[in-house]
């Protein structure tokens, strides 16, 4: 009867067994030098290749339309015409329905130079740059309308972009989107009534 370490089926030097077990002490050797911050230590941050990438461009801010011949530019016929502040009733701009809040002309039109608008501290600001005037209010519309997500943008993903202004959807004077009805407030838990599951409800004996 052959040896058990020397014959064909042993675990000896000699038999098949051999490899694996070399092969299990050079994987537990691998892994104390791991644990142990080695040079082989495992690494769990991955060196991705990356390449550089240009600044995006300055985003370009497309021009408004344009605005009737017959009122523009307004020093036309306001020159030498001092300002009313009076809320009234406009007889040559008939054209124009002024519902927008409680605004009147001259909280957003400059009293000075007419062809500019005017932030609430007074600085004047470009017909063509009337996006800062309108986020003055609305400047929670700032980051979608920046993101793309509120108003149009075109352009590309990454490169160059171009953004369209305020009144190219909406009316200035009257805005296309009127004022929303709040809706109620949520009850309270003590309002609330729980019923309980397959609980029928009450019907009345009285014959439709």
């Amino acid at each position: 009867m052959p040896s058990q370490g020397a014959g064909a089926g042993g675990i000896g030097p000699g038999g098949p067994r051999a490899p694996w077990v070399l092969l299990a002490v050079v994987i537990l050797a691998f892994v104390m030098l791991a644990v142990a911050g080695g040079p082989l230590a495992l690494r769990t941050e991955r060196p991705y290749p990356s390449r550089p990438l240009g600044l995006e461009p300055e985003p370009a801010l497309l021009p408004p339309p344009p605005i009737d011949d017959e009122y523009f530019p307004c020093e036309d016929c306001h020159e030498e015409e001092s300002a009313d502040p009076k809320v009234r009733e406009l007889d040559e701009h008939d054209n124009i329905e002024l519902a927008h809040g409680d605004l009147w002309c001259l909280d957003c039109h400059d009293a000075d130079q007419r062809d500019l608008l005017h932030l609430s501290d007074a600085s004047p600001v470009e017909m063509a740059e009337s996006w800062r005037l309108c986020t003055r209010c609305h400047a929670k519309k700032i980051p979608d309308w920046r993101a793309g997500v509120h108003g149009k943008r075109t352009g590309h993903w990454r490169g160059p972009k171009e953004y369209w202004t305020c009144v190219v959807c909406h009316d200035p004077h009257s805005p296309l989107f009127k004022p929303l009805e709040p809706r109620p407030p949520p009850k309270r838990a003590s309002e609330i009534q729980l019923r309980i599951y397959g609980e029928q409800e009450e019907t009345s004996d009285e014959e439709p």
